[in-house]
């Protein structure tokens, strides 16, 4: 770390001269000349009778504007809100370090990607640059600035002015280059909802409300007090800053998202910059608004359960980090916040907890990654004194054991998590029975996700990229990991699922939707909102009885009016070896855990591996983070249906190869009778063709 540290040291000149390149050295003076009806809106926004501001009203009485400028930036140096910069989200110094290590390579690490930013003939970042992968998300997370705060941690690590005067050039160039939008910027079509259009359509990426709620709520309030007394932050820094406050407060004040997890990041600047600078005459209506807004939200976008309403878990973390942060800064500021918000929170954090896989990963349902939750949970368990949740998040080893679960079920988001235990090498399987989401949909109701011994073998797909983000079309790479060619589903006549309910209207029913019992656990769950395409009314019903332990059955009963082909998929983790024999799909690692699927019922398949497919359409294809995809082997059942077929699957997983499997089965018009032995042990399911839960019988 010392001989890190000493690099960074020795090329901070490097780095001021590459970061200020084609800038002249621009006083208050020449702030004034350039930007004057600005500055004059910056007064007008100050409370001037406020106490310490009087030499600034004395000032302008004279008529020296210079001076009341100077006398402004002098009276924040003086101030102590060291509060505020408790506010920067934690950071690591090794976290930190790679971000710095970019910039002494006059290059950039935006959302994990590095790049160099072209300058402006002028001087300056060009900072609507796509990036490398010309990806519109690398262009909001350059203008969010989410990287501002590692030169922070680093010049605390360091010592080295050079940072700060890094900081101060990027905000100068930012500020002066970004006020407002003007009138007839298409942008405001977008603000104010003409004809549904997005950002994307206008190929805005500079004023996005989400990403002024990320400057105004992560770094920039944060930072200027961090930084307000080091040379290196020049007063026209400061100056311009200030101003660029107001403007973007008033800016999400008028324009923001409702009933979303932009709200959350909106309002959450909106209401530290109001509190941070209570000097602006605005200051208590735009925190008093944020609260308000904020606390309707966590009501209307959270479920009694805990689940954000757009069912994602990465989309979850955003929205509470968000809610937590606003709460957190109204308690430094020696502001209220009411118990019910935090028990809200609480809930929140909950999901979280008991969602997560035995490895401590989170699901990847609609737009989420395969993030380790432990670290967050643990530091949640602390807060609100929850030992359940550390016995979860070690696995046992510590902390005090849930009085439920292992499985449990989130009913108003319809999602089940059925496990054998607590510990690592536990039966985790997660299952889709709930509403589309109201953001960052999938078309995957029904899905089903299984790890064991520690690995994952059934997959869904996961996010991959943004680019073409409302795209469902499976030739299309987001269109791909969107619709339902990338999960465990049913495709028809080669049609994924149409979009589904965006919310819950009721929760799911214990012993009749799920139920969780000693031996085995039931969920069931009906989509009928129709195919892409397809002119039929079509029904699909789908049933997993959790066999304690390593054991499950899927249970489908389609309806329809029309013979149809169908089209079953089951997506393996990337690393297995998948096999088939005689119409079982089987794994044959010798690494890892393996897994077999075997069909049950009267129809003939066809059935085929594929892997790592382009064209026709995308198929074959996981991606654990965003930009980063793998070929996945995956088995497709197929099969010419009419009327109102079931069959069912039986599935089992192993430490070693699954065992040969002997398995006879029945149908009548009340159950389906399966009976199998497996490892010297003869299994007895009785399936209620009713789906009911408490008629399901495992002997």
């Amino acid at each position: 770390m010392e001989k890190t540290i000493k690099m960074l040291a020795a090329s901070i000149c490097l780095l001021v001269c590459l970061s200020c390149s084609n800038r002249h050295d621009n006083g208050i003076d020449n702030l004034w000349q350039e930007h004057p009806q600005r500055l004059r809106q910056l007064l007008d926004a100050i409370d001037l009778n406020q106490e310490g501001l009087s030499q600034v009203r004395n000032a302008l009485v004279r008529h020296d504007t210079i001076a009341a400028f100077r006398t402004l930036i002098e009276y924040f140096e003086g101030l102590d809100r060291s509060w505020v910069i408790e506010a920067l989200d934690s950071l690591s110094y090794q976290d930190a370090l790679p971000v710095a290590e970019c910039f002494l390579a006059d290059s950039v690490m935006v959302g994990g990607v590095r790049a160099r930013i072209p300058l402006r003939p002028e001087g300056g970042w060009t900072w609507s640059y796509l990036g490398p992968n010309v990806d519109a998300e690398f262009a909001y997370s350059l203008n969010s600035q989410s990287y501002l705060p590692a030169l922070h941690r680093i010049w605390l690590e360091t010592g080295n002015a050079g940072f700060i005067h890094l900081f101060n050039d990027i905000i100068f160039d930012w500020a002066t280059q970004h006020p407002l939008p003007a009138e007839n910027d298409s942008i405001y079509l977008v603000l104010n909802k003409i004809d549904n259009l997005d950002y994307r359509d206008i190929g805005e990426v500079e004023w996005r409300t989400l990403d002024t709620g990320r400057r105004l709520g992560a770094s920039w309030p944060q930072l200027f007090y961090a930084f307000i007394r080091e040379p290196g932050f020049l007063a026209e820094t400061k100056l311009i800053m200030l101003a660029s406050f107001f403007e973007q407060a008033e800016y999400l004040l008028k324009y923001h998202k409702s009933g979303h997890n932009w709200t959350t990041m909106e309002m959450n600047g909106l209401a530290l910059t109001g509190l941070a600078f209570p000097e602006f005459n605005q200051s208590e209506k735009w925190l008093s608004y944020a609260l308000e807004t904020m606390t309707k939200e966590i009501n209307r976008q959270v479920y009694p359960d805990g689940v954000q309403v757009e069912i994602s878990t990465k989309t979850q973390w955003v929205a509470l980090r968000r809610f937590e942060s606003l709460a957190n800064n109204f308690k430094r500021a020696g502001r209220k916040i009411e118990p019910a918000y935090f028990q809200r929170i609480e809930a929140m954090y909950n999901y979280l907890a008991y969602c997560m896989r035995p490895d401590g990963h989170q699901p990847l349902n609609n737009d989420s990654d395969r993030e380790d939750l432990r670290e967050r949970v643990l530091l949640a368990a602390d807060k609100f004194n929850r030992t359940d949740w550390i016995y979860i998040a070690t696995n046992g080893k510590k902390g005090s054991k849930p009085d439920t679960g292992p499985s449990v079920s989130f009913p108003w988001a319809g999602i089940n998590i059925m496990r054998s235990g607590w510990d690592a090498d536990a039966d985790w399987t997660f299952f889709d029975q709930g509403p589309y989401g109201t953001g960052h949909q999938h078309r995957d109701m029904l899905h089903l996700s299984i790890s064991a011994f520690g690995h994952d073998l059934l997959v869904d797909g996961g996010r991959y990229t943004h680019r073409d983000y409302f795209s469902f079309d499976p030739k299309t790479w987001r269109g791909y990991f969107r619709s339902s060619f990338s999960h465990n589903v049913i495709l028809i006549d080669n049609a994924g699922q149409n979009a589904g309910p965006l919310t819950a209207s009721q929760p799911l029913v214990a012993g009749l939707d799920y139920l969780n019992r000693d031996l085995h656990d039931f969920a069931t769950g009906t989509f009928s909102h129709g195919f892409t395409g397809i002119d039929d009314e079509i029904v699909h019903r789908r049933s997993i009885v959790y066999i304690k332990n390593h054991q499950w059955l899927v249970v489908d009963n389609l309806e329809m009016n029309k013979p149809h082909q169908i089209s079953v998929l089951w997506h393996f983790a990337p690393q297995c070896e998948l096999t088939l024999s005689d119409n079982q799909a089987l794994t044959k690692n010798s690494d890892r855990p393996n897994l077999m699927i075997l069909p049950l019922g009267d129809l003939e398949w066809d059935v085929k591996i594929v892997s790592g497919q382009e064209a026709p359409e995308i198929q074959g294809w996981y991606s654990a983070d965003y930009d980063e995809r793998q070929a996945n082997p995956t088995a497709i059942y197929q099969s010419q249906v009419a009327g109102t077929p079931t069959f069912a699957w039986l599935i089992i997983a192993s430490t070693e190869q699954v065992p040969p499997i002997s398995a006879s089965h029945s149908m009548s018009n009340k159950t389906m009778d399966i009976v199998y032995e497996l490892e010297g042990q003869t299994r007895h399911l009785e399936f209620p063709m009713s789906h009911l839960a408490t008629d399901v019988k495992v002997k």
